[in-house]
């Protein structure tokens, strides 16, 4: 009987070991944890103790001055007061303490301010005006009386070196006329050409003054917008695109209606394009053009291409 109370006794106190060196391990994690996250802490709250002791220091300063300012006031006003000169020393010597001791804080403050860098602005770029194109209208081509090929990538040369003297955007649209070696079979050798004809009369009553159209190919016209923005560039060529959608072609005035379309592509020339890379790009978006169908637009800006479907 004995042997089993101590045998209980010894498991009752190894239990209790145990139990008080897993509390005792919880309690040394539990404070470790605290110290370490309050010592990581310690800098900022320190800080803002400092700061908020700072500020009741201004203003106990603040309401010290005042309360000084208050009682010479009424000292001034005292009627018949006569200072014996140990007050008017004594006075004198405050007031010479005082002036240093706010002369030293407020040079001290101006002090830091001016060994500070001065913060350099970046001076605001002016806008530039697009400057007026001096367009070259010859040679032109013969049947539409339109610059030609040569000079369209005289002009778009022009207007690209422009545009990066300016650093101002542009917009060269190209309309290229669906069908035309199947309209020339079917209604002869004239009558393509004066389907572009009529196309290039419509772009004419859409475009600015500052505008110019010219021949690229003999199923393209070219039209040049120097100083637009993307937005303002896909604006006119929608304009430009509905106007051929809806107009009625006729190869004369009583005769049967003819179904001509386009393929369109609006390419936003940027500052350091060259003639030949936006041209490359314009034959891109001219085959994306035709894929979608007819009378369809493609927005080429940057490396986007977007198709503008018509409603």
């Amino acid at each position: 009987m004995k042997t089993i109370i101590l045998a209980s006794l010894y498991a009752l106190s190894n239990e209790t070991l145990i139990c008080f060196g897993a509390g005792l391990l919880v309690a040394v994690s539990l404070g470790f944890a605290a110290g370490y996250f309050l010592g990581k802490s310690a800098p900022a709250r320190d800080f803002r103790r400092a700061k908020k002791h700072i500020q009741n220091c201004f203003q106990h300063v603040k309401e010290a001055l005042d309360t000084a300012q208050s009682a010479c006031l009424l000292l001034e006003k005292f009627p018949g007061l006569m200072l014996t000169k140990e007050q008017t020393n004594e006075l004198t010597k405050k007031r010479t303490n005082l002036l240093d001791l706010i002369n030293r804080v407020i040079e001290r403050k101006v002090g830091d301010q001016k060994q500070r860098p001065p913060e350099i602005i970046p001076e605001e770029k002016k806008i530039q005006d697009f400057p007026a194109m001096q367009w070259v209208f010859q040679p032109e081509q013969t049947h539409l009386k339109l610059p030609n090929t040569s000079a369209f990538e005289a002009n778009l040369e022009m207007m690209l070196l422009a545009g990066t003297t300016t650093d101002l955007n542009s917009g060269l649209l190209l309309v290229q006329m669906n069908q035309y070696e199947q309209l020339k079979e079917r209604f002869g050798i004239m009558a393509p050409i004066k389907f572009m004809k009529t196309i290039s009369r419509l772009i004419l009553h859409k475009v600015r003054d500052e505008d110019v159209i010219c021949i690229w190919k003999s199923d393209t016209l070219a039209i040049l917008f120097p100083g637009v923005s993307i937005n303002e560039g896909q604006t006119h060529a929608e304009i430009i695109r509905d106007a051929i959608r809806h107009h009625h072609f006729r190869l004369e005035t009583n005769s049967p209606e003819v179904v001509v379309t386009a393929s369109l592509a609006y390419l936003s020339c940027v500052p350091g394009d060259s003639a030949e890379l936006v041209l490359d790009r314009g034959l891109h978006a001219l085959a994306k053009s035709q894929k979608k169908g007819r009378n369809q637009l493609i927005i080429q800006d940057s490396n986007s291409y977007e198709h503008k479907q018509a409603v």
